[in-house]
């Protein structure tokens, strides 16, 4: 694939999957209002505990397949070889099916010997699994296929199903019991939805119907799935909320209710980079399948700034405005979660900025390396969550979360450097950072002298007015990054088009010629993208 129809299509499937997140961002809102103002803390932290235990199986229980699924759909399309995805798609269903139905019937046995508050809700919980799990290697497919546009379409209407449910939930005082049950019904129908979707888009790419898969091929997908789940059961300790179990053992229920809510908004801002990630991640395996491993390292270099890009206003206008954010939410009961919510969300940069350094160990197969690191971080944040949750509940479980994360996103982009040779673009990610932190401040000021949601919405607008401004002052934007804008600007309607040029140029300190074409102040041609 040429430079500048990477650049579309990545561009193209992010604002997509940008788009269907902002919507589903909203949605989510709702969901955690909804279920935050009916129940009280205590029951919160019920609920939060079990959605929290169904994520953790399903994603224990995928077994590094997704994973695998997009690395090897993406390498054989690279490859022409389109028929092996769709086999090795069913080999993988198959198994999971199989796999998930039987913990789901183990989960719901375990009712058994709980106490009765609990009871129905666990065998509520346990309907879910079978859906969690297939729908993760299902849209890992699609995610190999390159087809993030419906996708998203898709997660914003079985968010919208689910709201409808919890409301009418709410109508009937269903309870935690009510809400699971919205869950499991929301979670079939866009699996059943997937489903069609899968079907579909492998047909018109070649994979399927599936091609034979034989021997050595399998062996060695399966070789590659066998390490890449224990990577996975040890991300889910760091990234999957572990915490919440040390605080449903050694805290208050209240406290599950704080760090549920707060890690979900944080985890919901974070979208927006992790979308840019996802929608990259097939490119690197492409590359290795179409022989031009050399790309790797300046893709990596790339894919860390914008992704830095992107995050940095998010996670630094998140911790300013979050006290505001969760009085504004939740109510005074849940105030608590505000300290929680900014840390979490200030901890997130470095997580934003390792976001392609997994993709480039996995199309490098060293993910070996990234095992290494799991065990680290695993370590580091079961250690810090047994010391630092009876000692500070929500605050000190958010704590280990951050410090954990961090050293895993430290060593996974080492990792990748030394695998690889993929470049740091130390420079320009300080000064975004910068800019972000600059931002910040400002944002900060109405959030402190007016309050409650005039400040919010007043720190929001000079956020969005901010940022662009400190980036152009701090020259975080160079030449080449103005071509991938131009290229992407074609596509837009030309009411817009020259306005959108315009502004371009301007963040970029670049010449737009009457033909569009840019260049920099300086006068020297425009820098071939690497995008």
């Amino acid at each position: 694939m040429s430079t500048p129809s990477r650049t579309l299509r990545v561009g193209g499937d992010f604002a997509a999957m940008t788009g269907g997140w902002l919507v589903r961002a909203g949605l989510g809102v709702i969901v955690s209002v909804l279920t935050a103002r009916y129940l009280a803390p205590a029951d919160m932290g019920r609920y939060a505990f079990l959605v929290w235990l169904v994520g953790l199986l399903a994603v224990a229980l995928s077994l590094g397949f997704p994973t695998t699924v997009t690395r090897y759909t993406a390498e054989a399309l690279g490859a022409g070889r389109a028929g092996v995805a769709g086999a090795l798609l069913g080999v993988v269903v198959r198994w999971q099916g199989t796999l998930a139905l039987a913990a789901a019937a183990v989960v719901a046995a375990g009712a058994l010997v709980l106490a009765a508050p609990w009871r129905l809700p666990l065998v509520l919980t346990a309907l879910s699994i079978p859906s969690l799990v297939l729908h993760g290697s299902i849209a890992a497919f699609l995610s190999g296929l390159q087809a993030f546009r419906r996708q998203a379409l898709l997660g914003v209407a079985t968010l919208a199903l689910q709201i409808a449910l919890f409301a009418l939930v709410v109508l009937v005082d269903g309870g935690v019991a009510g809400f699971l049950l919205a869950h499991a019904v929301a979670n079939g129908a866009g699996l059943a939805v997937l489903v069609v979707l899968a079907r579909r888009e492998g047909r018109r790419a070649g994979a399927l119907p599936p091609a034979g898969l034989d021997g050595a091929a399998r062996t060695e997908m399966l070789r590659y799935a066998r390490s890449v789940s224990v990577l996975v059961v040890l991300d889910a300790v760091v990234w999957q909320r572990t915490e919440v179990a040390f605080l449903q053992i050694l805290a208050n229920p209240a406290e599950v209710a704080f760090y549920a809510l707060a890690f979900g908004v944080a985890a919901q801002v974070g979208r927006i980079p992790y979308q840019a990630s996802v929608v990259l991640f097939p490119s690197f395996p492409a590359l290795v399948g179409a022989g031009r491993v050399a790309e790797l390292a300046a893709l990596h270099a790339t894919a860390m700034r914008y992704l830095v890009l992107l995050g940095a206003p998010l996670a630094i206008g998140l911790a300013v405005t979050a006290p505001a954010i969760v009085r504004l939410l939740w109510g005074a009961a849940y105030a608590p979660a505000g300290v929680v919510l900014a840390v979490l969300a200030l901890g997130s940069l470095v997580a934003f900025a390792a976001g392609a350094s997994p993709a480039v160990l996995h199309a490098m197969k060293r993910q070996d390396r990234l095992l290494r690191q799991g065990l680290v971080a695993a370590a580091v944040d079961l250690g810090l969550a047994l010391a630092l949750v009876p000692l500070a509940g929500a605050l000190g479980a958010a704590l280990a979360n951050v410090i954990a994360q961090a050293l895993g996103s430290v060593l996974a982009i080492r990792a990748a450097v030394r695998a690889a040779g993929a470049g740091v673009p130390a420079g320009a990610l300080v000064r975004i950072v910068a800019a972000g932190a600059l931002m910040g401040v400002v944002a900060l000021v109405p959030i402190v002298t007016l309050g409650g949601g005039a400040g919010l919405v007043t720190a929001i607008v000079l956020g969005v007015l901010i940022y662009p401004a400190a980036l152009r002052a701090a020259r975080a934007l160079a030449a080449e990054d103005f071509d991938r804008a131009r290229l992407l600007a074609e596509r837009l309607p030309v009411s817009v088009r020259a306005a959108a040029l315009a502004l371009a140029a301007w963040l970029c300190r670049a010449q737009v010629s009457p033909a569009g074409e840019g260049r920099e102040a300086g006068g020297s041609a425009a820098v071939k993208a690497r995008w």
